[in-house]
């Protein structure tokens, strides 16, 4: 069953004036943003990358503003960008200026998304929330009560209560006849392989349109213990969840992710000319690998503090751009990151092969 998502790949393919803009060495805003609006968070996931990164991760934390969330969206509109997705280092459900946000880039015609753990999702305004969606993902990397523990720290009752969310999302979304798509996500360790099926089932009887299985964004000495080279065999466990698909319901797995044992096949990332991210505490870097690594070498602006058409009109953002080409992708990023499949397509359209004219 083709992934009509088109998951394990990247679409600038259908944004190639910016490309093209890029290749020309036009200075412009990225297409899409990863956008936090708040620093703490209510599970403990054992895939976070930020705890290598040093941060707690605490339930309370930083709550954004909601005039500099909107201001932000407004700005981000009017400079070019064309998709923001509410996900960062913390869960943007716990800020309660959320859904006056999303309502607010759907009335500017804004493209956004929300990825969440599924805890604290306001009943009452989950169908003014999936009409602004374009989607929702639920990060959800086991089965049962026990290895959903496990893998996320997270009660029984939590559990429960997750479920019965995304099951209301589901039933909201088919009553009126509603475009956003619903996921669940799956980051694949060793601890949760035996899960995959079992996931693949269960988000079928739950009625969502798709689950995604990814493998874990590690370092390059695997300080996350990520299964690399263990992916492969794995192929049979794939396919066999694979075959839960239907017309209606896609499981994918990121079979370039997968097996690529986490190496990279280029030496510059340019990807974060397309994709940002901005913490939740308002910080703009390149991508999320730095909110708290090398922060000062990287840090590109506050949209609390300044407006975001300032940012990028900035010498810092462009200078910051221009540092990220220096970086060493191998050692000092972490591997299968946000930008990676954007990174192989653009290295390669970088310099044109001999010959180029027969094609």
């Amino acid at each position: 069953m083709a992934d009509k998502f088109m998951m394990d790949s990247h679409k600038l393919l259908w944004h190639l004036d910016r490309v093209h803009e890029w290749q020309s060495g036009k200075r412009n805003a990225p297409l899409h943003i990863d956008f936090g609006i708040v620093t703490g968070c209510n599970m403990g996931c054992k895939y976070c990358y930020g705890v290598i990164q040093g941060r707690k991760g605490e339930y309370g934390g930083y709550l954004m503003p909601k005039e500099a969330i909107l201001r932000f969206l407004k700005d981000s509109k009017d400079v070019g960008v064309r998709s923001i997705a509410f996900i960062g280092e913390g869960e943007n459900t716990l800020n309660p200026a959320l859904y006056d946000s999303l309502n607010y880039a759907k009335e500017i015609g804004l493209d956004v998304s929300l990825a969440t753990n599924g805890i604290e999702i306001e009943h009452d305004r989950i169908k003014d929330m999936l009409e602004s969606l374009t989607w929702i993902r639920f990060n959800f990397s086991a089965v049962g009560a026990e290895s959903f523990y496990n893998m996320h720290k997270v009660r029984e009752d939590e559990y429960l209560k997750i479920l019965d969310n995304i099951k209301k999302c589901v039933e909201i979304k088919k009553k009126y006849n509603l475009k956003a798509t619903i996921g669940l996500q799956m980051v694949l360790m060793h601890d949760n392989v035996d899960d995959v099926v079992p996931l693949a089932k269960l988000g079928k009887e739950l009625g969502v349109d798709y689950l995604v299985v990814k493998p874990t964004s590690d370092t390059f000495d695997k300080r996350l213990n990520s299964p690399d080279k263990e992916y492969k065999d794995m192929e049979d466990i794939f396919k066999e969840a694979e075959s839960y698909s239907d017309d209606e319901y896609i499981v994918s797995v990121k079979w370039a992710k997968m097996m690529n044992e986490g190496k990279k096949d280029y030496q510059v990332c340019y990807g974060t000319k397309f994709i940002l991210a901005v913490s939740g505490n308002g910080n703009v870097f390149p991508c999320g690998h730095w909110f708290n690594i090398r922060p000062e070498e990287f840090l590109m602006g506050n949209i609390v503090e300044t407006s975001f058409k300032d940012i990028v009109n900035s010498e810092q953002y462009w200078n910051v751009q221009k540092r990220i080409e220096s970086v060493d992708v191998i050692k000092d990023c972490e591997t299968n990151c946000r930008q990676h499949y954007v990174n192989q397509f653009l290295s390669k359209i970088k310099t044109a092969p001999p010959h180029v004219n027969f094609i």
